[in-house]
């Protein structure tokens, strides 16, 4: 699903271990949300997981956030922050996992993407989050056990990892969902970027 000004709406599948046994006599471990997100100027992924201590969690809700591409780029930005401020109010994770922007050849795209990537983090820092971010290798090493692996083998291996029937589309929110995985799978061990700091 896509977003722009309104809020988002997400793509979600409720997981078939969130609904109690009426018969069981054992105490539910509380549920952990993870938010993971691929900012991007154009097109910003994000992806849920759910787990209450299962490897690699269940994927809840996910989406993109499209801002307007002939905004200028403090507009873009705006939407992003506010469209992951409804999220974050909407589903009250517990931490967020960004992606650390590649730097190749290309200089700009770089600054593109670590401008949207402050925007995400703007907004996690407003309801008090902790920020990891963990480098694309990181990211494919957890969830596919390749480094290298390309998009296709990485959405690949999410969609065996998290038990799903497709691999989730589109592709940005494939990648966010990737990294929320990541995250869980590596136990927070990326760069911590923010402290948690309730703002008032």
């Amino acid at each position: 699903m896509t977003s722009s000004a309104c809020p988002p709406t997400p793509t979600s599948r409720i997981p078939s271990w969130s609904k109690p046994d009426p018969g069981s006599t054992v105490t539910a471990r509380p549920l952990v949300r993870i938010l993971g997100i691929d900012p991007g100027l154009r097109v910003t992924g994000w992806g849920l997981l759910e787990t209450a201590g299962d490897l690699p969690g269940s994927p809840a809700h996910w989406g993109v956030i499209k801002p307007p591409t002939d905004a200028p780029i403090e507009q873009r930005l705006l939407v992003i922050q506010r469209q992951l401020d409804v999220i974050l109010a909407r589903h009250q994770p517990a931490v967020v996992a960004l992606e650390r922007p590649f730097l190749r050849n290309n200089v700009r795209s770089a600054l593109a993407l670590g401008q949207a990537q402050a925007a995400a983090m703007l907004a996690a820092a407003a309801h008090g989050l902790p920020v990891f971010e963990y480098a694309p290798r990181q990211v494919k090493q957890a969830v596919s056990g390749d480094g290298n692996a390309d998009k296709s083998a990485l959405a690949r291996a999410l969609t065996v990892q998290l038990g799903l029937d497709q691999i989730p589309t589109p592709d940005d929110a494939s990648d966010a969902l990737a990294i929320a995985a990541c995250h869980l799978l590596l136990e927070g061990v990326g760069d911590r970027l923010t402290p948690p700091l309730a703002l008032t």
